[in-house]
């Protein structure tokens, strides 16, 4: 790994920088193939995805992230949507983002936690006093495109039944003279920027090779593809423009938090571990065919080739046989096309191509699916 790239890790693994996994989970949920049998490895992120799996009452879940700040609010999340009664107070936790008084709800559900998750939760019960979705990097620098730009929740809603030519149009209009201005394309090619977007330096050089755009054209092109989706119940278009979720609509929000996932949450008994730092040593300590399912989220994007083909080896070594592996990528190809060991796997052709296209993000370019078989 480059040096500037190992700073940048570190710099991120002491950061809270996002609230929300910037993946589509619900495309997860329809091709992952989760059901009570599985044992899943994860890389967490914000934890919507790990969540998100409790419906499906998987044996297992170890969910791993080099960032404690991310790591306790999956823990949080998992807990929550196992423990957290009624609906009413669930969804003010992680929906709204808001309790008037969030201390004691916070300290039931973190008992059975780690200790030092239960002491990340008494120290910051501040996330929750004005808003989680309101804290962090991310929403923060996001924050302030949109207080430059004027757009908010009417604005959004007034595109919702315009056809898609019209909404890029008003885009175009609206935050693309925002994105040109000097000061914010300087931005949006500092390490700040790409710290906001979780994008190590290796990562940026893949989306500008792919794109053939700067950060700042890339972020005006990611815009406009949000809005070729349906604006109604994309939730990352809302969190986006309004810094929130469409409380009005029940699939304008990630789906661990609708009742019906709630619901099978509830009854869930999947053990769930949780592990700070590499996930090179999470895969190292576990034993061979530990795992039928690996969740790694856009990681492999972090990687240079000899990361890619140790991390290949690891989950040939850890995974039991059909084992699934979910990746996102900003490139067109895969490791496991530029590497020898990528030769274990089959590419899921059918479910790789259904979840590219319905991916709701369109920030990356293929949601990968590959199955081990030799």
């Amino acid at each position: 790994m480059q040096i500037k790239d190992l700073l940048f890790q570190q710099a991120f693994s002491r950061i809270f920088v996002y609230n929300i996994l910037f993946e589509d989970t619900e495309v997860d949920e329809r091709f992952f193939g989760v059901d009570e049998g599985s044992q899943v490895f994860c890389v967490s992120g914000a934890g919507c995805g790990v969540a998100g799996m409790l419906a499906r009452n998987p044996e297992r879940i170890d969910a791993v992230d080099i960032n404690p700040h991310h790591l306790a609010i999956t823990a949080l999340k998992v807990q929550a949507a196992l423990l957290c009664r009624p609906y009413s107070e669930f969804y003010d936790l992680f929906g709204r983002g808001w309790l008037p008084d969030p201390s004691p709800t916070l300290a039931k559900l973190s008992t059975e936690l780690p200790a030092w998750i239960r002491r990340y939760w008494h120290d910051h019960p501040h996330l929750f006093q004005r808003s989680l979705y309101g804290e962090g990097l991310t929403s923060r620098l996001v924050r302030a495109l949109r207080g430059r730009s004027g757009i908010d929740a009417d604005w959004l809603r007034g595109l919702i039944d315009q056809p898609i030519e019209v909404r890029q149009a008003a885009i175009e209009e609206r935050i693309g003279p925002v994105l040109q201005d000097r000061w914010v394309r300087w931005v949006s090619s500092s390490p700040l920027q790409l710290l906001a977007l979780g994008v190590n330096f290796r990562q940026s050089e893949r989306i500008q090779a792919t794109e053939r755009l700067g950060l700042a054209d890339f972020y005006l092109q990611y815009i406009k593809r949000l809005a070729a989706t349906d604006l109604r119940t994309n939730w990352f278009a809302w969190y986006f423009v309004t810094g929130q979720f469409h409380h009005d609509e029940p699939g304008g929000v990630p789906p661990y938090l609708r009742r019906e996932h709630y619901e099978r949450s509830q009854k869930a008994r999947t053990r769930v571990r949780y592990r700070r730092g590499s996930l090179f040593d999470a895969l190292r300590e576990a034993p061979a065919q530990a795992w039928t399912h690996y969740s790694l989220l856009d990681a492999p994007d972090w990687l240079d080739r000899d990361g890619e083909q140790r991390l290949l080896e690891e989950i040939c070594r850890t995974g039991r046989p059909g084992a699934i592996v979910l990746h996102r990528t900003v490139e067109e190809g895969s490791m496991f096309e530029r590497n020898p060991e990528g030769r274990r796997f089959e590419e899921m052709v059918d479910e790789t191509a259904q979840a590219s296209a319905l991916d709701r993000t369109r920030q990356y370019r293929r949601v990968h699916f590959h199955r081990l078989v030799g």
